[in-house]
């Protein structure tokens, strides 16, 4: 309690003094009593980055204080607060993606901001398959894509961010293949016409080229790999263009007549999602590659319904031994089978 009740006089007393900055002797007071130093400090620590931010973006067109952010790599600390996702919080009743944007409206700090490392921040980000990163990254997207070195840095680092989201695809995470599917699904399609037009214009080219690919991930033999590209191509199939560019395209050719025909066998170690639910994305996928698909009921406005997939439950440490004894030694099929279903009882029942 008493931890509490410091944090918020200390954050009532920086907005009273950020009240009175308007006066330069003030101003030159909060620098020579290391007020800016304490903001850039707290610029580093996660629970305390955001209301920093907040301060600064109430005080950067003072040009004294923006240099002395400056001298003390603020812009730096900035990139590190957006990277771990701190601007998706709210702070003073403000949601952060206001408090980002204000910042960027100065004009130094932006392009010291854009300098920053902020290509690798986004894959960074995006690799990771979190749907709050990628909610973060979309975010100063957005921000940034309103000014013309926003414009440019996005330009510049579309390829290695749709490459970045094809890395967390091939992942045995399923719910990060997901987010990841709609990071890809959030930049093909126009969500917000006067906001997002720039980026969906930038985007649309590089994921069409990039197809293949999400392609060598669905034609891959190991399951979870083939689930990640299912779940990509299926959060475009939306898009006419893209259903044309898959049909056409070998890899798919190979994979739906592979499924088929039952002459692709896909292998399951570990924590590989569950075969039935490795079939139920397959079938959806295939469903909707068709040239005139009879249903979309999967997608629902701009967002897509994937279906649930859970990994392959864990093998108790009994049936892994037993499998390798029967290997070394020579144990009946039928015993060793029976031994497996006692230990599967077994562990089912103790997570039960």
């Amino acid at each position: 309690m008493m931890k509490n009740r410091k944090h918020q006089t200390s954050s009532g007393a920086t907005l009273a003094m950020l009240s009175m900055l308007q006066y330069p002797y003030i101003r030159l007071a909060a620098i020579d009593q290391d007020v800016v130093e304490t903001l850039v400090n707290h610029l580093k620590h996660k629970k305390k980055c955001l209301f920093a931010a907040y301060a600064f973006s109430r005080i950067l067109d003072h040009d004294n204080i923006r240099k002395a952010m400056f001298d003390r790599s603020g812009p730096d600390y900035i990139i590190s607060a957006f990277k771990q996702g701190s601007f998706i919080q709210t702070v003073e009743n403000e949601p952060g993606k206001e408090v980002l944007g204000r910042l960027m409206r100065n004009d130094e700090l932006r392009a010291a901001v854009l300098k920053a490392h902020t290509t690798a921040a986004f894959c960074t980000m995006f690799k990771k398959g979190e749907a709050a990163l990628n909610h973060a990254a979309f975010d100063f997207l957005d921000i940034i894509s309103n000014y013309p070195d926003g414009k440019e840095l996005i330009k510049e680092s579309k390829v290695a961010i749709f490459h970045s989201i094809v890395m967390a695809l091939d992942n045995q995470n399923w719910a990060s293949q997901m987010n990841a599917a709609m990071a890809l699904h959030t930049l093909f399609w126009n969500r917000h016409s006067s906001e997002r037009a720039f980026i969906t214009q930038e985007f649309q080219p590089v994921i069409l080229e990039g197809i293949p690919r999400i392609l060598k991930l669905l034609r891959n033999d190991r399951s979870y790999r083939a689930v990640g590209g299912a779940a990509a191509l299926f959060a475009l199939s939306k898009d006419a263009t893209v259903r044309a560019c898959v049909r056409e395209h070998d890899d798919f050719k190979y994979a739906r007549s592979g499924y088929f025909s039952k002459t692709i066998s896909l292998q399951y170690h570990d924590s590989d999602p569950r075969e039935e639910d490795v079939h139920k994305m397959l079938d959806l996928l295939f469903a909707a590659m068709e040239e005139k698909p009879h249903h979309h009921g999967a997608h629902h406005g701009h967002g897509v319904k994937f279906p649930d997939v859970h990994p392959m439950p864990a093998r108790s440490p009994l049936v892994t031994s037993l499998a390798i004894l029967s290997c070394i030694f020579y144990i009946p099929c039928g015993l060793t089978a029976m031994l497996a279903g006692w230990a599967i009882d077994g562990t089912e029942t103790s997570h039960t």
